[in-house]
């Protein structure tokens, strides 16, 4: 999951991504973090990437935490969005743009767990989904769908459970970046990303899907990629 920290006072920023970054070591989850120092730096980064939770300051200067909030909530209602403040004045503006929660500077370890915690119960794994544009179309892609991800020069091909497959212009990198890191998802190969929850079995240096397709792994990592995945089934089952 994508984490956004939006706060002019970089200590107050400094603070959050480590008790972030605590608590997703504690609970082994993937939180990525990355930290805005004004509301225009993150609304420009939401053009190329979306958060899956984003922790908004209300008292920025240039244009505050609540006029960034309704420009986030024009592009989106999914992120949670959670008001940091060092005062309580901003309830009825905070909640009518569906904040999360409101947060009182100064926080705890203890209650940024909490806060993230109830996050995670409230997202289930299997109502993750990218968006991506396939000609002049938006397509919303489940995560649980996507069987394997190869590329084809610019383009990547996302094949799906269904027998489908999307072609959109991305990177690897820029896909998995989309995903939030998303722990399911392994690169074994240049060009080839693996679901790891349809593998059927690891063959020598392949890796052999529910869907009958066969990937090799890359040469020189065959031993750390089969550990990975054995990490995973071990960890999931």
């Amino acid at each position: 999951m994508r984490v956004a920290v939006i706060d002019d006072e970089s200590i107050f920023r400094m603070q959050l991504k480590m008790m972030v970054e605590k608590v997703a070591a504690k609970r082994a989850l993937t939180l990525e973090v990355e930290e805005f120092e004004t509301g225009q730096s993150f609304v420009d980064a939401l053009t190329e990437r979306r958060f899956d939770i984003v922790f908004m300051d209300i008292y920025m200067p240039d244009m505050d935490g609540i006029e960034t909030a309704k420009k986030l909530r024009e592009l989106t209602e999914k992120t949670f969005l959670i008001f940091m403040t060092a005062s309580e004045g901003h309830y009825p503006d905070a909640f009518s743009l569906h904040a999360f929660d409101y947060v009182t500077k100064p926080f705890t370890l203890e209650r940024i767990d909490n806060l993230i915690s109830e996050i995670v119960d409230h997202t289930p794994i299997d109502a993750i989904f990218i968006k991506i544009t396939v000609g002049s179309v938006d397509e919303r892609i489940y995560l649980k769908n996507i069987v394997s991800v190869t590329t084809d020069g610019h383009y990547l091909e996302i094949h799906k459970d269904d027998g489908e497959s999307s072609r959109v212009r991305l990177t690897s990198g820029e896909f998995l970046a989309m995903t939030g890191a998303d722990k399911r998802f392994i690169m074994i190969n240049r060009g080839i990303i693996i679901n790891m929850d349809f593998i059927d079995r690891i063959d020598g240096g392949d890796v052999y899907l529910d869907d009958r397709t066969i990937f090799p792994m890359s040469a020189k990592k065959i031993a750390d990629i089969t550990q990975q995945i054995r990490d995973y089934q071990f960890s999931n089952n």
